[in-house]
């Protein structure tokens, strides 16, 4: 089985701020077990600001400071990671990336090839955000979304996302086991040291169930990855809906659109029987984009695919405005990923 753990700061760090060692010590032995039975693990870990804290006993104040406290802390956290892997006989890499890795296709894939011969080596990919250059315009924000990201690129079997508490609560104060949107959630808020709270965790969750990968929001001190595996998972279970292809995954969940797409009553019709996307159904566009970039395609204000766009977004204004004639297709049937029932 192929599986993408996520590990929260408010995991890895101990109370006095520094790195906890033993913590580490327990991930390095379960994914080494899963391992050595047969299974592909790959890890998303935070912590790498909380390091940097452990050491310099400073949270910074600017977006300069943090990113200082990351790029010290980031070695700390590794150094650890190969030192409590060391004593399982595993080695270790470190993969840092941002948004704009995951947006573009060919760099996409390239990370994705990476990973692949860190796994023909037999190493263990952990991945993190790179926090010291990431920016709002180019950050994914959170590693939740960001092993979401990756377990639809690896195409996974299963994402556990862990954190320290035991589940989705519903306001009685239970763990829903099975996810249900008609369900009342119960608010958590934001933890100490992670960037998101439980409504991240439950967005990557969806997105990653959407693209066909069972996910898992679960209590971490409890882990038992081995179990979790063998289809013994405690917390609460999202259940995978049919898995698109690899292609319509990334259009789906993973691009950055670059553009909207307007469509009437029909095109949406044929989009839904599996159809491509004609000039006859465009109302309009907004954005500037490019053949080959990814656009929401929207009916009365509901985005109800992304798709991969054949011309520009100047040819499909001429278009809609008659100037153009005999453009075939907008957008092809294969990279349309529809997002709505």
């Amino acid at each position: 089985m192929k599986c993408v753990v996520k590990f929260g700061s408010n995991l890895l760090v101990a109370k006095d701020g520094k790195i906890d060692e033993t913590f580490i010590e327990k991930i390095a032995s379960e994914v080494s077990k899963a391992m050595d039975a047969g299974h592909e693990i790959f890890i998303v870990s935070s912590g790498a600001k909380a390091g940097g804290y452990g050491i310099l006993k400073s949270k910074g104040a600017k977006l300069s400071e943090k990113q200082a406290l990351c790029a010290i802390g980031q070695i700390e956290l590794m150094k650890i990671y190969s030192e409590k892997f060391q004593k399982f006989g595993k080695v270790v890499s470190q993969l840092l990336l941002t948004r704009e890795d995951f947006s573009n296709r060919k760099r996409f894939i390239n990370i994705m090839n990476t990973i692949d011969s860190l796994k023909h080596f037999g190493v263990v990919p952990i991945i993190n955000e790179n926090d010291t250059v990431a920016t709002e315009e180019i950050k994914v924000g959170d590693n939740d979304t960001l092993s979401a990201y990756l377990s639809i690129g690896l195409k996974a079997d299963m994402l556990v996302l862990f954190s320290v508490v035991n589940g989705v609560f519903d306001q009685g104060g239970n763990v829903i086991d099975e996810f249900d949107e008609r369900k009342i959630i119960a608010n958590l808020g934001r933890t100490n040291w992670g960037s998101g709270g439980i409504s991240t965790k439950i967005k990557a969750a969806k997105m990653a169930s959407e693209a066909g990968i069972t996910a898992i929001i679960t209590n971490g001190k409890k882990m038992n990855l081995t179990k979790m595996l063998n289809g013994e998972a405690e917390g609460t279970i999202f259940r995978p809906s049919k898995r698109p292809n690899a292609k319509k995954a990334w259009i789906g969940f993973v691009a950055q659109p670059k553009g909207k797409i307007y469509v009437d009553d029909g095109a949406k019709a044929a989009i839904f029987k599996g159809k491509s996307l004609l000039p006859v159904g465009v109302i309009s566009c907004e954005g500037k984009f490019s053949k080959d970039d990814t656009v929401e395609i929207i009916n009365k204000d509901q985005t109800i695919a992304m798709a991969t766009v054949n011309c520009s977004s100047s040819v499909v204004e001429n278009t809609v405005k008659g100037k153009l004639k005999g453009h075939d297709e907008i957008c092809h049937a294969d990279k349309i990923m529809v997002l709505i029932k």
